[in-house]
């Protein structure tokens, strides 16, 4: 039965991930060129990992990708794509978003569109500005290029009609893994407690409900990817939730 937003028996949750490779490290100046092979670990460990994990529970997920990444790994943006992983635009190259001008937005979104469509052959229809929030003239343009779904950060938690087919589904910052590993430093029976009150509070309020991780944040330590594991299995055997791709959420409100 499709989970609707008008009468939910059952919460969605969404699994997501974000960032891919060297994109945001070069944008900030943590680095001054691309890891060599070998030494990139996030990349080569942590994004395996976390993708083997979700493809073991079954668990569809959006890899939010910067287009400077999709142009640097265009085998690895295609080969998750053949696995069913739906692959969601992610910027250029991981930019304050929020900061950027109209121009700037207009430059950039057309640049990260165009190389996401270049490489999987068709155009994302996701989109999540990079460090959570969106501008006005993003969703705009957005709706300009055919994009069915922003999941951005939004302060109102609850999915909504945006404009033309645009539906917002919006993330919170209790769902995303830095919140708890980087800037609260939880240890893992921590986290895994904090993400448990957060689907309490889904519940709660009968609102879907999204998870970020991220490959190196938590796909890099067995500590962390445990977490998630049981996560995971805690989510799948809650018969308050049911897990969906985010077209699920979007036919819901259409």
């Amino acid at each position: 039965m499709a989970v609707t937003l008008h009468h939910m028996i059952k919460i969605p949750i969404c699994f997501t991930l974000d960032n891919l490779g060297d994109a945001a490290d070069l944008f900030r100046g943590n680095i001054i060129a691309p890891r060599p092979q070998g030494t990139n670990y996030a990349l080569e460990v942590g994004v395996p990992a976390l993708l083997d994990l979700c493809e073991r529970y079954r668990v569809p997920i959006t890899y939010f990708v910067e287009g400077w990444s999709a142009e640097r790994y265009p085998d690895l943006v295609r080969a998750m794509d053949a696995r069913g992983v739906v692959i969601g635009m992610h910027g250029w190259q991981h930019e304050i978003w929020h900061l950027l001008s109209d121009a700037e937005v207009d430059t950039l979104v057309k640049r990260a569109h165009a190389s996401h469509t270049r490489t999987l052959g068709k155009a994302p229809t996701i989109f999540r500005a990079p460090g959570g929030h969106a501008t006005a003239y993003t969703q705009q343009l957005l709706a300009e290029l055919g994009y069915e779904i922003d999941a951005s950060y939004h302060e109102q938690a609850k999915p909504s009609r945006a404009q033309a087919q645009l539906v917002n589904i919006p993330y919170q910052w209790p769902g995303v893994d830095a919140t708890h590993w980087l800037w609260h430093k939880y240890t893992p029976a921590e986290a895994l407690h904090k993400w448990e009150q957060t689907i309490d509070q889904a519940v709660a309020t009968q609102t879907p409900l999204t998870f970020i991780f991220h490959s190196h944040v938590m796909g890099m330590q067995a500590e962390r990817l445990a977490v998630g594991e049981a996560l995971i299995q805690k989510v799948l055997a809650d018969p308050r939730l049911q897990v969906v791709p985010m077209a699920t959420i979007r036919a819901g409100l259409m």
